[in-house]
């Protein structure tokens, strides 16, 4: 597997309308989103923590960030960065994930994703699935023809480059490891009911079959993308 720039945007679609960002938060990578939105402002999805100003530059370029969304209760280390650049950008995160980002991020006014959803469908829609004791949200694309779905923690595609020797060793612990996989073990964090939390994402994958996926650690799955997919499920 190809290594990848990190702090530089890269293409996700043929309209350059969904791009994607690796980036370094100490013992390996993660990945940030951005989606232009029908108005042409970017909704950013687990904003870079600790990026150069180089790479809020180069997505203003293309148009105001509007939304920064949290997928989760602990992806919010580049909110306060990001709403200093773009102070008209509103911050989104699932309802379950807001008691504890008001603890950690105190000085983040964050609203329900729900208050999103009117404005930015059909192009992108949210899904936190069924089963979760802590929401990790589900993020679907629709653009130019592509289909992306954001996976968030519970599928990785991870190169050795994306993890340091320490995180290498632990991930097998958490049930993950190299390559594209889903965490076998969800409960450590996420999951309180596997079979319905699994049950309720291979219905809306198969609703609507990834083209694309951008997990929230490692590169993008870009090739057979759905049958790959649909074969962790099982």
């Amino acid at each position: 597997m190809e290594s990848t720039p990190l702090n530089r945007w890269q293409t996700l679609t043929s309209d350059g309308n969904v791009r994607w960002l690796k980036y370094s938060w100490g013992p390996g990578t993660a990945n940030t989103l951005a989606v232009r939105l029908q108005d042409g402002t970017w909704l950013v999805v687990a904003p870079s923590a600790d990026s150069p100003s180089s790479v809020l530059e180069d997505i203003s370029k293309d148009g105001n960030v509007s939304a920064l969304v949290a997928p989760n209760a602990y992806h919010y280390l580049g909110q306060r960065a990001w709403r200093l650049r773009f102070p008209g950008a509103t911050s989104y995160a699932p309802a379950g994930a807001l008691p504890r980002l008001s603890r950690k991020s105190p000085d983040v006014p964050y609203r329900p994703a729900s208050d999103l959803i009117e404005t930015i469908q059909p192009r992108v829609t949210f899904l936190v699935p069924e089963g979760m004791k802590s929401p990790d949200m589900l993020i679907r694309v629709s653009v130019a023809g592509a289909t992306v779905w954001w996976m968030g923690d519970l599928f990785t595609n991870s190169a050795v480059g994306d993890q340091n020797w320490l995180l290498r060793l632990i991930a097998p612990l958490a049930g993950s490891g190299l390559g594209y996989r889903r965490n076998s073990r969800p409960g450590l964090v996420y999951v309180r009911n596997p079979r319905a939390w699994l049950h309720s994402i291979s219905n809306a994958l198969d609703a609507e079959p990834p083209s694309i996926v951008v997990p929230a650690h490692g590169n993008p799955v870009m090739e057979d993308t759905a049958r790959r997919t649909r074969y962790l499920l099982k």
